[in-house]
């Protein structure tokens, strides 16, 4: 299957062709999120499951790049029309170097932090098609003026926060972009794959994104462009019949994380952005909640559409962001400290903190299940009304009456919630076995083995407390 894909990519149009297609389908989106008539709270909230971009979008779009993630590395990459656009625009603009705040992915995080805190949270641009098109606008159009003003592939690497997000998860992907065999690499005297004749080309092209083909050894930062595959065909200098070398490999599931190779301190922000996020959706289900007790808290979209003051708002942010995250984060480093296992800070966050990574992807697995399952007996409708107005009128006037889905769809999803934590555990054992090895572990390392289940505690303890604290905030 894998030779048949690389044989595919070799075609000129390809991936080229399903990133035209995805264009046009992006630009549809955003015709469509702007025909939504009306701000009202109320109306909106029942518009966005029925208008295909809010739909397509929060529900169905974004559930299915972390899914395709987790399995096959940073395949949306592939065909996300968004690095056309930014390629062809710095063919043309000043390429200018990029500066140390860019190369150091702080723009990542903040631009992440941004979108959730104040996008997600607060405006809710996810229930708003207007709001939701015009941030499918911002991202075309930062990555234009990136790529008016800066060389190369600026936006993909350093600016997208998807591209960041996808980054991580792909650490889990069976397959990943390799050269097959590295001395043909170091016999190629004309190394069209980083020559800088062909980085602005859309085709057959040298890397965008800083990386050497040869030197690809996990799935964080390649764009799967499948520029260096071409470039070493056409391009080449010898008739090496092994050629061309870089393509999709095998490289077998979690090979990524099992490397253990330190995140940096900008990476372990971003993951405390991921978690708070992680609990807001979560809790917005009340699958957990309603699960282990009648909590009649209100709903996070309700605190949220109603007239709080700023200050409000304000500790809900802190709260969700800050608060929960630092008590996942950190009272495990502290249950370490207290049985004397002697590890830094610094090399708590940047390499043990990986034995969560498993439990969060896990977390995420059980939210896309829980995001595609329940919308379900909307999308019947989206198909006949893509703009979801006269839909959403007809059910607000009980014209049309939505099936719920079976109750036993509920337990259903919280089953598959529970079996990806059990697969996360496991995930998690084998890299604290790495752990082990490379730090030399021999006393009280049986600690370790408790600090996935704690970690699943506290999660699940910020999610049961979160509608809670916002329920507090609005009395």
């Amino acid at each position: 299957m894998l030779k048949k894909i690389n044989i595919l990519l070799e075609n000129k149009w390809i991936p080229l062709s399903f990133r035209m297609v995805t264009l046009i389908s992006f630009l549809g989106l955003v015709i469509i999120g702007f025909s939504a008539p009306t701000n009202d709270a109320f109306f909106l909230r029942q518009l966005s499951v029925t208008n295909l971009t809010t739909s397509f979008v929060w529900r169905l779009w974004w559930p299915m790049i972390i899914l395709s993630a987790i399995f096959m590395g940073r395949v949306w990459c592939m065909v996300c029309p968004v690095e056309m656009v930014t390629t062809f625009f710095a063919r043309i603009g000043f390429k200018r170097k990029r500066p140390q705040w860019i190369l150091s992915g702080w723009v990542i995080t903040l631009f992440y932090g941004i979108i959730v805190m104040v996008g997600i949270t607060i405006i809710q641009i996810d229930t708003n098609p207007k709001y939701t098109a015009g941030y499918l606008l911002l991202i075309v159009s930062i990555s234009v003026i990136s790529g008016l003003v800066f060389e190369k592939n600026t936006f993909c690497r350093y600016i997208c926060p998807v591209g960041y997000f996808l980054g991580i998860f792909a650490k889990m992907a069976i397959w990943g972009w390799r050269v097959k065999r590295k001395p043909v690499c170091e016999s190629c005297s004309d190394k069209s794959c980083i020559n800088r004749n062909y980085t602005y080309q859309l085709n057959y092209k040298s890397c965008g994104v800083d990386l050497v083909p040869s030197e690809i050894n996990d799935n964080n930062n390649c764009i799967l462009c499948a520029g260096c595959l071409k470039t070493c065909k056409t391009y080449r200098t010898s008739t090496n019949s092994l050629r061309p070398n870089p393509a999709i490999v095998k490289i077998g599931f979690g090979n990524g994380l099992m490397q253990i190779k330190p995140l940096l301190i900008v990476e372990c922000v971003f993951l405390f952005f991921l978690s708070g996020h992680l609990i807001d959706e979560i809790a917005e289900f009340r699958l957990i909640s309603n699960a282990f007790y009648s909590s009649k808290a209100g709903n996070i979209t309700d605190y949220f559409i109603t007239n709080t003051t700023i200050w409000k708002d304000l500790l809900a942010l802190i709260y969700l962001f800050i608060f929960l995250p630092a008590i996942i984060w950190i009272i495990p480093y502290i249950i370490m400290l207290s049985v004397r296992l002697r590890v830094s800070l610094s090399s708590y966050l940047k390499n043990f903190s990986q034995i969560f990574l498993p439990i969060i992807i896990a977390f995420f697995t059980g939210l896309i299940f829980m995001e595609v399952g329940t919308r379900i007996p909307y999308y019947k409708y989206i198909v006949h009304d893509i703009k979801g107005i006269e839909t959403t009128k007809a059910i607000l006037f009980k014209q049309i009456i939505v099936t719920s889905l079976p109750q036993w769809t509920h337990w259903a999803f919280l089953i598959a919630l529970m079996l990806s934590l059990i697969i996360g555990v496991f995930i998690s054992f084998n890299v604290i076995r790495k752990l082990e090895l490379k730090f030399e572990i021999k006393e009280n390392k049986w600690l370790l083995y408790f600090l996935p289940f704690i970690f699943i505690f506290l999660f699940i303890s910020g999610v049961l407390t979160y509608p809670i604290f916002l329920n507090f905030l609005m009395t």
